[in-house]
């Protein structure tokens, strides 16, 4: 009984002293704890809802920016490792395995310094983000303060900066060639460099038929198994 309680003991002052750290760290307009979603959409220009997003371009941002996001807790021990190793590697700071959680957490919260102070408040935030937040209210955040490039943030605003419609017409390929360009905006841009972003395109759609030929796949499967019961 009494290493159970110091035990408890233990994870109350582990949450006391995390939730101190982060409210510590907190410098911008956003309060993380006072309905972030309300906060975000009040102030970001053109918000739009998850459900004015075609499911093609939630699933492409998904697939090339955090494939693991419906599954982790804000970080994504597998992408921080393999960071780890190309930053010993290169002997700098060069990759930071960034979840969406985490790119939604410095947007909001924290500079673009690539510095390990900054790491670890990116880190801090993207957890609490996961405690308070659902997957969908921090997916529908991420695509509304996201930058696109050519001075576009949201995906509303990039959708009517590239071609010129609500994000809610996009068609497959336009929301394949969308998702490919936070990753890299300057390159993908495609009003700099249509090749690149035809390219990345290309890239996007093979990931985005691979995950349908999949899900048909498994419901074939549970056809089977349903059928045979």
């Amino acid at each position: 009984m009494k290493k159970l309680f110091k035990f408890l003991f233990f994870i109350l002052v582990i949450v006391i002293l995390f939730n101190v750290y982060v409210e510590a760290a907190n410098k911008s307009k956003y309060s993380i704890d006072k309905n972030l979603k309300k906060q975000v959409s009040d102030d970001v220009e053109n918000y739009v809802t998850l459900g004015e997003i075609p499911e093609n371009l939630k699933v492409a941002i998904v697939a090339v920016e955090d494939r693991r996001f419906y599954y982790h807790p804000g970080f994504d021990p597998i992408a921080l490792v393999r960071a780890s190793m190309v930053n010993l590697k290169e002997g700098r700071y060069k990759q930071g395995g960034s979840t969406i959680t985490q790119q939604l957490s410095k947007n909001l919260f924290l500079s673009s310094k690539k510095t390990m102070d900054r790491k670890l408040k990116e880190l801090a935030f993207a957890i609490k983000l996961e405690t308070l937040y659902s997957k969908e209210d921090i997916l529908e955040m991420y695509l509304n303060v996201i930058y696109f490039g050519d001075g576009a943030y949201g995906v509303q605003n990039a959708s009517r900066k590239f071609f010129n419609k609500d994000v809610s017409k996009l068609s497959k390929e336009e929301s394949a060639l969308l998702a490919g360009l936070p990753q890299a905006p300057s390159i993908y841009n495609p009003n700099d460099s249509i090749k690149n972003a035809k390219r990345r395109q290309t890239e996007v759609l093979k990931i985005l038929d691979n995950k349908e030929k999949k899900h048909k796949i498994k419901g074939r499967i549970m056809d089977v198994i349903a059928i045979s019961q």
